[in-house]
């Protein structure tokens, strides 16, 4: 047990420091007592991980709770989405897709859509693609719920219900995750199916070596959701590239470049100009907010982390994690350096880019909790 304990306490710190200031940022407009909600769902938080470990105890079939507690969050967060006007919402993630995919079946340039907050939308293909389903159903959010099921799947097949079960639970009672289904973001979402990848590959045991194509279109198609969710699998494989040939880096990096271009291809071909040199393309927005100096440090310390950290496969999730929080930690530390502005709760500063490491802090602690 005092194993256990240890295992989890730094990525039960992270998964609850992220929901504090969660909950800190949006109580503080409503109330100025928002120091006592934090304290609050600090107390709460650490009562759901005292129930984790409780759950250790229990020799209970825990794959039919896991579905039946899964089956009643999934309606009642879809019951909750729908009852609310997503015209009516802040943040327009959700728009971002729905009107791209709007325009696409409607002849118009797909990235020359606004969302409805004005802005023009940074997902890249392949996430607007998969997006399609939902859009036909008339809600694009939905697709966290499909993102949920599978998560669970597979934790439930390859490490047990119980870690299943632990990683609902973190999920569901998790402020800062609720807040993105009932916004209709696809931020978590993009994330929870990269970590779901992850430990289908894991298991399965795709290895660089054996299987060095296949990987490298995987990741290019990876890289064709969003930028950031490479950097989990180029951890998961980072060391294994090191230890390749020159020609076999050379051949994986050129395949990985090119299944994300070819996926860029169609809209090359429909107006490339506007895709290329538009003031708010995809490339723009997903990389506005860093600067080169903060990618050559981040690239830096993470491919030394690589090499140096023997336990790197034991501790997956919390490093990748880690890695996730470090980049938008240095990101924001640049911009308040270089703007002036060290409010972190300032509309300069999305604190929702946090959540991209809650998918694999909720495994590092529901796999560090299983006997």
């Amino acid at each position: 047990m005092k194993n256990h304990i240890r295992k989890i306490l730094l990525p039960a710190f992270l998964y609850l420091l992220i929901n504090v200031l969660f909950v800190d940022k949006y109580t503080m407009r409503i109330t100025e007592w928002h120091f006592l909600c934090d304290a609050l769902y600090l107390f709460f938080g650490i009562g759901l991980m005292l129930l984790v470990f409780w759950l250790q105890t229990c020799n209970w079939k825990f794959k039919p709770i896991v579905w039946s507690l899964g089956i009643m969050y999934i309606v009642s967060m879809i019951y909750i989405q729908f009852c609310i006007d997503p015209m009516t919402l802040q943040v327009d993630r959700w728009s971002a897709i729905h009107n791209f995919l709007y325009n696409l079946f409607h002849g118009i340039y797909p990235y020359a859509a606004q969302t409805h907050l004005g802005g023009y939308g940074s997902p890249f293909p392949v996430w607007q693609i998969l997006h399609i389903p939902f859009y036909f159903i008339g809600n694009v959010g939905l697709s966290f719920f499909v993102a949920l099921v599978l998560f669970l799947y597979v934790l439930a097949k390859f490490e047990s219900p119980r870690v299943a079960l632990t990683a609902l639970l973190l999920i569901i009672f998790s402020p800062a995750i609720n807040y993105e289904v009932v916004v209709r973001s696809d931020l978590f979402t993009n994330f929870l199916v990269i970590c779901t990848l992850c430990e289908w590959l894991r298991h399965q045991e795709i290895l660089l070596d054996k299987h060095l194509y296949r990987l490298a279109i995987i990741i290019g198609l990876c890289a064709s959701t969003r930028l950031t969710a490479v950097i989990p699998l180029a951890y998961l494989y980072g060391y294994a590239f090191l230890r390749l040939g020159l020609k076999k880096q050379a051949a994986f990096v050129g395949i990985v470049c090119l299944t994300f271009a070819l996926t860029f291809l169609p809209f090359i071909l429909w107006n490339g100009e506007q895709l290329i040199f538009f003031e708010y393309n995809p490339f723009v927005l997903q990389t506005r907010q860093g600067s080169p100096l903060v990618l050559v440090l981040f690239a830096t310390i993470a491919i030394v982390w690589t090499i140096y950290k023997k336990d790197r496969l034991q501790y997956f999730y919390l490093q990748a994690g880690g890695l996730l929080t470090l980049l938008v930690l240095m990101t924001f530390t640049y911009n308040m350096i270089i703007s002036g502005d060290y409010h972190l709760y300032s509309s300069t500063y999305d604190l929702s880019y946090f959540n991209m490491a809650l998918p694999f802090y909720v495994c590092a602690i529901a796999m560090d909790t299983n006997p």
